[in-house]
């Protein structure tokens, strides 16, 4: 009879592969002393077997347990219905499977949450690590995790981020470009629509905005400035309030805000891109489909996720801040179609 894949042994798999115990565990230990004959005879005998590891004895020999948690301040409606959390679900999903991980998504909302959360997070033996998305609601969290020595890695930028490992993409450098490519559409009037203070990608989008301007000789005018929450409705409140100013071209700093910014134009009978050309951010699959079709800064939510893998589950030196690039993507919101082969410029910054 056939042993089934929880009944073997790693010393039935060394016997049909013709080795000793020890160096069945140090092929599936990754050890690099194993010779590449061996280790693909052993890999071959567990693929054919079925062979399950025996994980709580693994944690013990590793003393890890090769679970991640995810933490995002989130409830059940934004957790499933953005674009960005399942975008970047899916490249940790990915970089979970590239790693021999599995995650777990920990949810929360508030403070009561937040507080639930910690014992669970901070508990020894439980996770190798937790990967957590910045902002406002998750930034003291990110803080307490650091403080406490557990093993943490931000998606985007903390407002306190000292000593804190984290990937990021390049918000200033992408909406720099964003800015300047209105800039170079001559349209005297740029205005910005991003998310309130608290939220640091928004200070960083806004610093960007700032940058392109001064680049081309123009001076920034904190009337063309309005933020808001970054949703639909904070990108409308914003766009309504900003048509005060008369402004020919509008950066949006996300993809959402930028739709209740089109809708806003719309209502006011005024026509993108002829009357307001627009530019967003975030250039997410599955994101909202706009008319007219939205010109973004794409950002890759994947790689971010799959990187953060990667960074917690790093053993040697590297660096603790990966920024990865954003591309300029054009659509017909900003009143320019580009050629094929000039439809994506590549933007990165120093980390």
């Amino acid at each position: 009879m056939t042993d089934t894949p929880q009944a073997l042994t790693l010393e039935t798999i060394g016997k049909l592969a013709g080795v000793s115990r020890s160096t069945v565990s140090r092929v599936l230990n990754d050890h690099p002393d194993v010779r590449p004959d061996v280790r693909t005879r052993v890999e071959a005998v567990i693929e054919k077997t079925g062979y399950l590891p025996n994980q709580a004895a693994r944690a013990l020999v590793s003393n890890r347990t090769g679970l991640i948690g995810l933490v995002m301040p989130a409830d059940v409606v934004e957790l499933f219905g953005d674009p960005y959390y399942s975008t970047l679900v899916h490249g940790i999903r990915e970089g979970c499977e590239e790693t021999g991980s599995i995650f777990s998504i920990f949810p929360f909302y508030g403070e009561r949450g937040q507080s639930i959360l910690l014992p669970t997070l901070t508990s020894q033996g439980f996770l190798d690590g937790v990967i957590a998305t910045a902002g406002p609601r998750s930034d003291d969290l990110i803080a307490t995790l650091r403080d406490r020595g557990r093993n943490v890695v931000a998606v985007g930028r903390p407002a306190d981020h000292r000593d804190v490992r984290r990937v990021d993409v390049a918000s200033r450098s992408g909406s720099a470009a964003a800015t300047a490519h209105l800039c170079g559409l001559d349209r005297r009037r740029v205005g910005f629509v991003g998310p309130t203070p608290e939220y640091m990608f928004g200070v960083e989008r806004l610093a960007g905005y700032r940058d392109a301007l001064v680049a081309v000789g123009r001076e920034p005018d904190d009337r063309l400035v309005r933020r808001d929450e970054p949703n639909v409705a904070g990108g409308y409140r914003a766009t309504l309030d900003i048509l005060a100013e008369q402004p020919d071209a509008l950066f949006v700093a996300t993809d959402p805000m930028a739709a209740g910014a089109l809708r806003a134009l719309r209502e006011r009978g005024l026509s993108v891109p002829d009357d307001v050309a627009i530019v967003g951010f975030d250039g997410l699959p599955n994101g909202r489909v706009t008319d007219p079709q939205l010109t973004t800064v794409v950002q890759p939510v994947l790689e971010v996720g799959r990187m953060a893998v990667q960074l917690l589950r790093r053993d040697h030196d590297g660096p603790d801040v990966v920024i990865l690039p954003t591309k300029l993507r054009i659509g017909d919101s900003c009143g320019a179609r580009a050629s094929t082969s000039q439809q994506e410029m590549e933007h990165g910054e120093p980390r």
